[in-house]
């Protein structure tokens, strides 16, 4: 996986070179270095664009930057400009779909909501400015691919194209993506007994004193550590399945309205749900939570006993496998020894990368720590198998190389007709030296 904060400047970026800019943008000293037609490119947008590629790829030169920028957006300009002369219908409901589609990936592949508008924020933009950008992106999105359609179709090569293509770009064609066969024993930090059994004593007491009658609402004020819940009585709104960890939400859609739970442990502590009413799918609880901290020297009993079955694996002839049915804690892969599949090596978690990129075939990590929204847990990652990582040649990955000729008999293409459309379309290329 591609670290959080680059997918979203890689879509931040997209959109700024193919809409307008958020609002902050417009606060800097502007002027126009562009005009395409009716439209005009202001200082703030190329701005925009050149500090959303430097968060993206903050270690890379580009003294030419700006120039490529400003013609990207030059460009798309006069396609979607000749796809407003050509009266090119926009499918709402298609447009619609698509940035639900972005929105949850995009949800999704941070956590949460609420990650996904931090990461937003940090960009420069307000969650407001990037859902209108990102409907402009898809609207110009479908018009291009709509127009270049239109014009030239699909692309076809021949073998002979192919091959040429081949000998042409040896030097500068990309390394096979590697693809890696591994294995993993997972293990959970886990807390001290004793710390663990005090704090259930506290929260069998709370669970007593619901029991005699004590109002939940006063209890959870009184004891929950949730504390974004506390000052409401521990309410939790309503939500739907998917929402919180899913031992949690199994607990709680068993119970009936009025209905208070036993007590229910989770990765964050000790829980006790009140469930106060249904809505169709969704629901409506109350709990009180009592955490189970996550103190240093418990992860250093996690690591240290991650370390000792590394070595007793490597040195005493115990394989991979049955420690990962005995050990680890990923119920689906340790069914099957730990085995997690292949993969690209771009798609593994970025905590696993930069080791199965240096790991030796057959050998077993050092524990790998994994941090996300609800949980750390370590693991030992067994590399199996690592395929790719040379040159492409055309007796073995003519596929891929037909799909690269392919793209670039596209791009010369698509060059040829932005050179006629830009005969067809008013453009003032101003520069980056405001008229005084």
């Amino acid at each position: 996986m591609i670290a959080g904060v680059k997918y979203i400047c890689m879509i931040i970026l997209m959109i700024t070179v193919l809409g307008s800019t958020p609002a902050k943008s417009q606060q800097l000293l502007d002027y126009i270095v562009a005009v395409v037609d009716n439209h005009v490119v202001l200082y703030s947008d190329v701005m925009e664009g050149v500090k959303l590629f430097r968060i993206q790829a903050p270690d890379e030169e580009e003294s030419d930057l700006m120039d490529r920028i400003l013609t990207r957006i030059i460009d798309t300009k006069i396609i979607i400009a000749s796809a407003h002369r050509d009266s090119v219908a926009i499918p709402v409901d298609q447009i619609d779909n698509s940035i639900r589609q972005t929105t949850d990936q995009y949800r999704e592949q941070f956590g949460s909501q609420e990650a996904l508008e931090k990461l937003v924020e940090e960009s420069g933009m307000s969650m407001r400015d990037w859902h209108r950008l990102l409907r402009e992106q898809k609207e110009d999105e479908y018009l291009q691919r709509k127009l270049e359609e239109e014009r030239f179709g699909e692309i076809r090569v021949t073998g002979l194209e192919v091959a040429q293509f081949y000998e042409s770009n040896q030097d500068s064609l990309p390394i096979k993506p590697v693809q890696v066969d591994v294995s993993h024993i997972m293990m959970t930090i886990q807390p001290d007994q004793d710390r663990e059994s005090k704090l259930r004593e506290r929260v069998d007491e709370i669970k007593r004193r619901l029991d005699g009658g004590a109002d939940f609402a006063e209890m959870a004020q009184r004891f929950s550590e949730d504390l974004n819940s506390a000052t409401k009585g521990g309410d939790l709104g309503f939500f739907e399945e998917g929402t919180f960890m899913s031992s949690f939400e199994e607990a709680a859609y068993q119970l009936e309205p009025g209905e208070t739970s036993d007590i229910i442990r989770t990765d964050l502590g000790f829980h006790i749900i009140k469930l106060e009413e249904r809505d169709g799918e969704q629901i409506r609880v109350r709990h009180i939570l009592i955490l189970i901290p996550q103190l240093p020297e418990d992860e250093a009993r996690t690591v240290d006993t991650l370390e000792f079955l590394r070595e007793r694996i490597h040195n005493d002839g115990e394989s991979f496998e049955d420690a990962a049915k005995k050990y680890s804690e990923d119920i689906d892969s340790s069914e099957k020894g730990g085995s997690l599949g292949q993969f690209f090596l771009n798609q593994v978690l970025p905590q696993f990368q930069s080791t199965l990129d240096t790991l030796t075939v057959g050998r077993i990590s050092p524990p790998i720590k994994v941090v996300d929204q609800n949980s750390t847990t370590f693991h030992l990652v067994l590399l199996k198998e690592r395929i790719g990582g040379g040159k492409l040649s055309l007796e073995e990955d003519f596929q891929q190389l037909t799909m690269l000729a392919k793209q670039n008999k596209w791009d010369e293409v698509r060059r040829r007709w932005l050179a006629d459309l830009r005969q067809e379309v008013h453009i003032d290329k101003r520069g980056f030296n405001p008229t005084p």
